[in-house]
């Protein structure tokens, strides 16, 4: 036992100082994120110093942030350099307001459209291409395209799942009944991503927020090719669809509070996922 033993708290004392049980604790150490002052040789008992508890409040504030095991074990390896938690911390922040987006989309009762410039993240995702032009020709290829990437074990990513259409009628003002390709793309895990994934970078985007059931959905489409024209953008991709509220997210709900968005990629340089304007 070392000659401070009187200043060492036992994991208890130290556990209950930070409001955190003792498991927790030893599940810090087994991270490689708490070493105790001193771990008796005999008995394997850990004890603990002022240090050790400033540290684990220091974690604790870190994983509140939104921080994970290897950014906050790169944190005080580098001696406190903080560059990579603000990376860290400004990437989770893009991911909380489009979180907070999209809950006020699924709580708004609007109807209609609204527009708006964004800069569209990047996203990993497996992809299929298919071919039709109905609304029932693309949910069946996504259901079916979703369906087979569960099956193959494939780590999903809690983003919407969309289509990637090689059209441009839209943007000459009318909508063809012609069949024309179509991606269908799952979105994935980016650390846990098969190989066979692609990433589509990120890229400012003229968006279409359109709301109710599908039946509008062409003058939604229409919408965004006039509103490209109006502002002088120019196109720089295919349009995407994607499905924010939709039958997939759940059955109960009601066919007046589907959202979807269309993007329309367009050349400029992405700064923030917010509206920028």
């Amino acid at each position: 036992m070392p000659d401070n033993q009187k200043k060492l708290f036992q994991i208890t004392e130290a556990a209950r100082a930070c409001s955190l049980s003792r498991s927790t604790l030893l599940r810090l150490e087994e991270k490689g994120l708490l070493t105790p002052a001193y771990i008796a040789p005999d008995s394997g008992r850990r004890y603990y110093d002022n240090h050790n508890v400033a540290r684990i409040l220091q974690i604790e504030k870190l994983k509140a942030m939104g921080l994970g095991t290897e950014e906050i074990t790169a944190y005080f390896a580098s001696g406190g350099e903080t560059a990579v938690l603000l990376a860290a911390l400004e990437e989770h922040l893009r991911e909380v307001a489009r979180g907070v987006e999209e809950l006020r989309l699924r709580a708004g009762t609007d109807t209609g459209i609204s527009v708006q410039t964004i800069a569209l993240p990047a996203v990993t995702c497996c992809r299929r291409l298919c071919e039709g032009h109905t609304v029932a020709d693309k949910y069946n290829a996504m259901y079916d395209f979703y369906g087979e990437c569960v099956r193959r074990g494939y780590r999903l990513s809690d983003e919407p799942i969309f289509t990637i259409s090689q059209r441009q009628d839209f943007l000459n003002g009318h909508i063809t009944d012609e069949p024309y390709p179509f991606w269908v793309c799952v979105p994935m895990r980016p650390e846990k991503a098969p190989k066979e994934a692609v990433v589509l970078p990120a890229c400012r985007a003229l968006s279409v927020l359109y709301y109710g059931s599908y039946a509008g959905a062409d003058e939604a489409l229409l919408r965004l090719g006039r509103e490209v024209k109006e502002r002088g953008l120019t196109p720089a991709g295919d349009p995407r669809v994607l499905g924010i509220v939709a039958p997939y997210t759940g059955r109960e709900i009601e066919t007046k509070r589907y959202c979807s968005r269309l993007v329309l990629p367009v050349e400029g340089e992405p700064e923030l996922y917010f509206p920028v304007e």
